[in-house]
């Protein structure tokens, strides 16, 4: 695997390496000194990789899996530094892996300075222990290890030689699965993986992305040093010159938009459902401490909903998540109920396996289910490179609903990302993978409303609560809950002062953001001397909430998200999501209405938008004129394709226009 911090962030998998010979597959060395240095030599610089900041020489890998589902795994790679700040990405190389299935040996670790000498890493310059996530958490789990590799003294023109090998126990019982990358955010001169099992155990293989790549299939018959029946099938896949990932700011992730290879034994997704499901099944039993949790936690209470939701509160509050990064893929074996219940923390899946089995306890028949989060599931190839594990249940026209027993900030308790994600129902006899049911935007929707005065001295005063559902009240809450209360009224105070010079907060408040029971609210009072700018014979302003002073998602999902003129990485905006802002305000007597910004609609694709501003005369109202705006904004996709993309940026632009023009007031005349 090669090494690097950028790497090991964006690739949460295994990737191994070695070369394909012309018979059988020998074990990777480390290379000659003179020969690594030609190949750095011969790699060239920053004329030739202007806008690297290293450059991948050789990445390959070699794979060998047995009927049983084990196997071992080699990576050689050697990654030529060019500039400082790949000297800083490439200092160290940190992976994580679980000791009930893997063991993880550096065979060899070098830095080969430019002048041709080396510095060989021993062992004073690796460590090897529990992560320090979970020893931030105060949890000593032994079976989570992080081995972590210093390069030292690594400057510009520098390079660096990796060797390791892994040996790894089945991860799903007489069945292989696996996924390799092929490309980076560096430049990749060569990249190989090489993988060679049973001939009765094809695979079936798909090559995701954009580059061009080599492709190599062979039986191997009587294989020498394999002995009697040493019948083997090798593959191989090869990219040479593989241009690096352009980042783009909010783009999908590196897993996503990289060029991969996915491979797996099992042809069918349904078979790797119920394989899963044997492996879940036997683990979602209640014992009796965990029906004596359910009595308790259901005792007086009548209906279905009512239970569930005693439930997802209880493991929210009382199960800590140890976070997706501890996860190494939904698919690996989870712990039983009793175990999760005594240490009082899990990964996701045993969140979910307890979860199945306290709500089969109350008679609702529950499956762990998979499902990937910060990207889109290649649906080609059965594989098992899924994030998370969730809750699944059918409601009551037979489709699924969904519960992630992980999110502790999320008041619904049927959860809304899942919509048009791939999803993985783990049930006896299998289910095919399928896409979860579209959520619009307003299932994850803010809503802003807004009563305001405009008073005779031309200064204005008013109220705006804040609420929201899904998603949207889930990151307001998150966000009421990183801080304390008084960091909380910090925080908007601030935002009141962006919206006008000498504006200021009169009153904060806000519901409980522990209380999972109760709806978020924020309310904020404010109030601002000389709002109304006198342009006699004319007053001028905007509507406050109009501003987006109070809307913190547009800001990032939209003017943030929407300033490079193309893309080519679709956005991740990780939910369908939506946003809806109702103003009223009241103006002194004596003033009326000249003109007011044009109203906006635009809807293209999955981006709604819809701006009007309205005046109500005094005598058809409660005797004073008022101004009433209105925005509804969506989001009806969980990314944006890079056609879509122009839309969003169409109604940014428009938005932002809206914004900018004023209400124009005039006195009657008397």
């Amino acid at each position: 695997m090669v090494a690097g911090k950028s790497i090991k962030v964006l690739f949460a998998v295994i990737v191994v390496a070695a070369t394909l010979s012309s018979v059988a597959s020998a074990e990777p060395q480390p290379l000659d000194l003179a020969e690594a240095a030609r190949l750095i030599e011969a790699a060239g610089g920053v004329e030739e990789h202007p806008d690297a900041n290293a450059v991948v020489i050789f990445d390959r890998a070699l794979v060998e899996f047995e009927e049983t589902g084990a196997f071992t795994q080699y990576s050689h790679s050697l990654v030529k530094v060019l500039t400082d700040e790949g000297a800083d990405d490439y200092a160290d190389h940190s992976s994580v892996y679980h000791v009930r299935y893997f063991t993880s040996d550096i065979l060899m670790a070098r830095v080969i300075k430019s002048d041709g000498s080396e510095i060989v890493i021993d062992d004073d310059l690796i460590t090897d222990g529990t992560p320090p996530s979970l020893s931030a958490m105060n949890i000593y789990e032994t079976d989570f290890r992080e081995k972590t590799i210093v390069f030292p003294n690594l400057e510009p023109g520098d390079a660096i030689e990796l060797l390791t090998f892994d040996d790894s126990k089945p991860l799903l019982e007489d069945a292989y699965a696996q996924t390799f990358y092929l490309q980076y955010s560096e430049p990749i001169l060569e990249s190989t993986v090489t993988i060679q099992g049973p001939p009765d155990m094809p695979l079936k293989h798909a090559v995701i992305g954009d580059i061009e790549v080599e492709f190599e299939e062979r039986s191997v018959v009587e294989d020498p040093d394999r002995g009697e029946g040493g019948d083997w099938s090798y593959y191989r896949w090869t990219a040479r010159d593989v241009p690096k990932v352009e980042r783009e700011l909010g783009m999908a992730p590196m897993p996503q938009v990289a060029t991969r290879v996915n491979v797996s034994t099992v042809h069918e997704w349904s078979e790797l459902s119920n394989k899963l499901w044997e492996m879940y099944d036997e683990k979602t039993v209640a014992d009796r401490a965990v029906k004596k949790l359910v009595a308790e936690l259901t005792d007086g209470l009548e209906t279905k909903e009512e239970k569930i939701q005693a439930i997802h509160y209880w493991i929210l509050e009382n199960v800590r998540y140890l976070g997706i990064g501890m996860d190494f893929g939904a698919f690996l074996e989870p712990h039983a109920p009793s175990y999760t219940l005594e240490k009082e923390y899990g990964i996701c899946r045993d969140k979910a396996v307890l979860m199945v089995a306290m709500l089969e306890e109350i008679g609702v028949p529950a499956w762990v289910t998979v499902i990937n989060l910060t990207r889109k599931t290649d649906p080609e190839v059965p594989h098992t490179s899924f994030e998370h594990g969730i809750v699944a249940i059918e409601g009551d026209d037979g489709e699924y609903l969904f519960i992630d027993p992980t999110q502790e900030t999320s008041r619904e308790v049927y959860a809304t990302y899942p919509g048009d994600r791939w999803v993985m129902v783990l049930r006896e006899g299998g289910e095919d993978i399928r896409k979860a049911p579209h959520y619009p935007s307003a299932r994850n929707s803010g809503n802003i409303l807004e009563t305001a005065e405009v008073h005779e001295d031309g200064s204005i005063a008013g109220t705006v609560v804040i609420t929201g559902n899904g998603m949207y009240e889930e990151i307001l809450r998150q966000i009421a809950r990183a801080m304390s209360p008084a960091q909380m009224e910090m925080m908007w105070e601030e935002s009141v002062q962006s919206l006008y010079p000498g504006a200021t907060m009169s009153a904060f408040e806000s519901t409980d953001p522990d209380d999972l029971t109760t709806p978020l609210a924020i309310t904020i009072s404010y109030s601002v001397e000389d709002y109304l700018l006198d342009a006699d014979p004319y007053m001028l302003f905007r509507v406050p909430s109009a501003t987006g002073t109070f809307d913190f998602m547009s800001e990032i999902l939209v003017g943030r998200l929407t300033s490079l003129p193309e893309r080519k990485h679709p956005v991740h905006i990780g939910v369908s999501i939506g946003l809806t802002e109702t103003a009223s305000v009241k103006l002194p007597d004596g003033l009326d209405i000249k003109s007011m910004p044009d109203p906006v609609q635009f809807k293209e694709g999955v981006i709604a938008l819809d701006m009007n501003y309205a005046f109500t005369p005094p005598e058809e109202g409660d005797g004073h004129g008022r101004v009433s705006y209105t925005k509804s904004f969506g989001i009806d996709a969980f990314q944006v394709s890079p056609e879509e993309y122009r839309n969003m940026r169409e109604a940014a632009r428009m938005a932002d226009r809206s914004v900018r023009g004023e209400i124009i007031l005039m006195r009657e005349e008397s």
